[in-house]
């Protein structure tokens, strides 16, 4: 027997994901090949560690491997003496980076021994082999990934669908792309609510408060993904998707490919023209220009063009509707505050639009169920929301299309909404045009020679924004409803669940935890009396003690 004990550890590494399902797996062949050459070589003091290193569906054209991560920081503990490998391309097919690790272990006194491939690192010639090795098994994945690339490219050019996250609206068979129409229309759906709601962080807010979820994309190893709310960067992705088109795009080559389209020409055309609208280089820039909510739509009370216009005291901007001055020809020009005036508008048209009357209003004349109703109503209130409490693009884009004029008058402001525009945002087909009006009292004062509106009882007639939030309300819900899920499958485990019901597993188990909170914290944020810093995305983080009297503490709420 050796006198001194020599540490080994067993490194093991797949490229693929392919079978590492199974029992035993080729990780667990390389494991035992190893131990057994380590077994031979006890009369030497080699001891294998309890400690395992795998890598599985790792390339080895990288560092960036959990296990070999582990490894390295162990050697430089001083923890092992020899890796063990089944081959040498094992532990890399990169020279870079084998440089790299043969420097760690030389620093650290550790060497490596391959079983299945004999030199003595410690001679000219050894190493020689081994370089000689390493290039080949570089030269190998580079070739190998050439002609993957050059197959993917060229099925590509013929149509084909070549893999990857599946599509919504789409399933697979046969390696082809088939149409799943409940997917396709709701595809469509998307689409048409993005044209009628105009901004994609509108479109997220109805969508996840509707109930949509993104696919689930079901994989043969590991947690299923998806099944979660929609996010802006995922419809951004959906809206300008060419395989809705019957495309497949290669790097900046489009071809038409062999599956199906399942959105028309006229509706992709308008959803990437109001994309491009929208960019941020032009949409933002044109609002820094104009910062103004009713350009172009407010008149005088002699039927004149009013422009924003703004005077400066200091550092305070204050901002103004004037009539235009061409259009002055002797008479005084009117002049009304365009925050009071653009307050009063958002006001009103939310005021109007959460009214029931006024829903009923629109479905005047035509046959409706209840549903129907219900569903016109959740989109009405969506749109209250927008104007109230959304960010100013998103109010601008929405006045621009549900307000056709703002009349001042000596004594009122009327305001001219149109019913057409707002029956497409609440996804109410109108027969015929329908024009809808708002009158407020005011009262003219003279200003110099200008002619000065003032809006009375404008604090009365605002609505108290919401302090519910939604997001952090479903956030609630989703979480008691995975609580109910587990509890009535008392004998399945979270990936049984997980799969049976296309969740994902990881986020099925965060939601069963949080479905322990006290039950006053969840009637708090029913009730829109949670602490301002807590949101949905800060409750879905944060790591929640059993304790109730610790959960308050921690979120805020003593």
């Amino acid at each position: 027997m050796a006198d001194k004990v020599l540490r080994c550890a067993i490194y093991t590494r797949k490229s693929t994901e392919d079978g590492l399902e199974q029992e035993f797996n080729s990780l667990d062949a390389q494991y035992e090949a190893c131990a057994a050459y380590a077994l031979s070589q006890q009369h030497e003091g080699w001891v294998v560690l309890g400690a395992r290193y795998d890598d599985g569906g790792f390339s080895g054209g990288n560092m960036e491997r959990p296990g070999l991560k582990q490894l390295l920081v162990d050697i430089k503990a001083g923890q092992i003496d020899i890796v063990l490998l089944y081959k040498i391309d094992r532990l890399t097919r990169s020279l870079a980076d084998f440089s790299k690790i043969v420097e760690v272990m030389d620093n650290a006194g550790a060497s490596f021994v391959s079983i299945t491939q004999s030199f003595n690192t410690t001679t000219s010639m050894g190493r020689l082999t081994l370089n000689m090795l390493l290039s080949f098994a570089q030269f190998e994945r580079e070739v190998t990934g050439e002609r993957i690339r050059d197959k993917i490219a060229a099925s590509k050019k013929k149509g084909m669908w070549m893999g990857g996250p599946l599509p919504l609206g789409y399933e697979v068979q046969d390696r082809k792309l088939v149409v799943n129409e409940p997917g396709a229309e709701q595809v469509r759906h998307i689409m048409r609510r993005y044209i009628a709601l105009g901004t994609v962080p509108l479109l997220v807010k109805e969508l996840n408060k509707q109930g949509y979820r993104t696919k689930v994309q079901r994989r043969a190893s590991g947690p299923h993904k998806g099944g979660c709310v929609f996010r802006r960067g995922t419809l951004y992705h959906l809206l300008s998707n060419r395989i809705y088109r019957g495309m497949i795009v290669h790097k900046d080559n489009v071809y038409d490919g062999e599956h199906e389209a399942i959105i028309d020409e006229k509706l992709w055309n308008a959803v990437q023209e109001r994309l491009a609208s929208n960019a941020c280089g032009s949409s933002r820039r044109r609002m820094r220009q104009h910062p103004s909510l009713l350009i172009g739509k407010v008149f005088d009370g002699a039927g004149r063009a009013m422009t924003p216009s703004h005077a400066q005291r200091g550092s305070k901007r204050y901002r103004y509707y004037v009539t235009r001055p061409e259009e002055v020809d002797g008479s005084a020009a009117w002049r009304v505050s365009a925050h009071d005036l653009e307050q009063l508008v958002c006001d009103q048209c939310a005021r109007r639009m959460s009214d029931k009357r006024f829903v009923l209003e629109l479905l005047k004349g035509g046959d409706f169920e209840v549903a129907d109703f219900e569903r016109v109503r959740g989109n009405a209130n969506l749109l209250v929301e927008q104007l109230l409490n959304g960010k100013f693009n998103d109010r601008a884009s929405l006045l621009e299309q549900i307000v056709q004029r703002v009349d001042l008058h000596e004594d009122r402001v009327e305001v001219a909404m149109c019913g057409t525009a707002i029956g497409r945002q609440l996804e109410l087909a109108l027969v015929a045009e329908t024009q809808l009006s708002i009158t407020v009292p005011a009262i003219r004062v003279r200003r110099g020679h200008q002619l000065r509106l003032i809006i009375p009882g404008k604090e009365s007639s605002r609505i108290a924004p919401a302090q519910r939030d939604d997001k952090l309300i479903a956030l609630v819900a989703e979480a008691l409803e995975a609580r109910r899920l587990v509890e009535t499958n008392p004998d399945k485990s979270l990936a049984s669940l997980a799969s049976d019901n296309g969740r994902c597993r990881t986020r099925l188990g965060n939601l069963a935890k949080l479905s322990c909170l006290a039950p006053d914290i969840v009637k708090a944020i029913v009730e829109g009396r949670q602490p301002t810093g807590l949101t949905a995305k800060s409750l879905s983080k944060v790591t929640l003690p059993l304790a109730w009297e610790g959960q308050r503490m921690q979120l805020g709420f003593k």
